[in-house]
């Protein structure tokens, strides 16, 4: 499976976001910064790592890929809000800078350390440049799952709608 992000699906994946976000009439910035954090817990909430009196905890992968699949989804539209220059966003995918948030993310990355990632970030995440919401979802699909399945359930989920 791919595990790369490469600037064509970025751009791809951006401009279905565009579409999708120009039917919301009341689409704005804070509500979905709000959103992307309800739905990492959301996601979060299908891996029951913390549930630890199931005897099997956690939810099929589909439902897993299709809560970071939503996650996603904002990030792509939080840096669709915020005007960023797709110029910058590929660039900084081209220079390697995408791969190193990746791998820092994906450092001794523990089921609760994605937790702790996300709460440190908390602050880019509300007030930051688009990096933390646009590549924290793929940065959590490196380790969980692939980039390429992310990409896929999120393609799906835009279909469906």
């Amino acid at each position: 499976m791919n595990n790369q992000l490469t600037t064509d699906q970025l751009r791809e994946l951006l401009e279905i976001q565009k579409k999708f976000d120009s039917r919301i009439p009341t689409l704005n910035l804070q509500d979905s910064k709000v959103a992307y954090v309800v739905e990492f817990f959301e996601w979060f909430n299908t891996l029951e790592t913390f549930k630890n009196w199931k005897k099997n905890p956690g939810k099929p992968l589909d439902v897993q890929l299709d809560e970071l699949a939503d996650m996603l989804a904002f990030g792509l539209s939080i840096t669709n809000q915020s005007k960023s220059d797709i110029n910058d966003i590929l660039d900084y995918i081209e220079d390697g800078d995408y791969d190193h948030y990746i791998k820092k993310t994906n450092v001794d990355f523990g089921d609760m350390d994605v937790v702790d990632e996300l709460m440190s970030d908390m602050d880019e995440i509300y007030n930051g440049w688009f990096t933390n919401n646009l590549f924290m979802p793929f940065a959590i699909a490196n380790h969980y799952y692939s980039i390429e399945q992310l990409i896929q359930a999120y393609k799906k989920k835009t279909e469906d709608k």
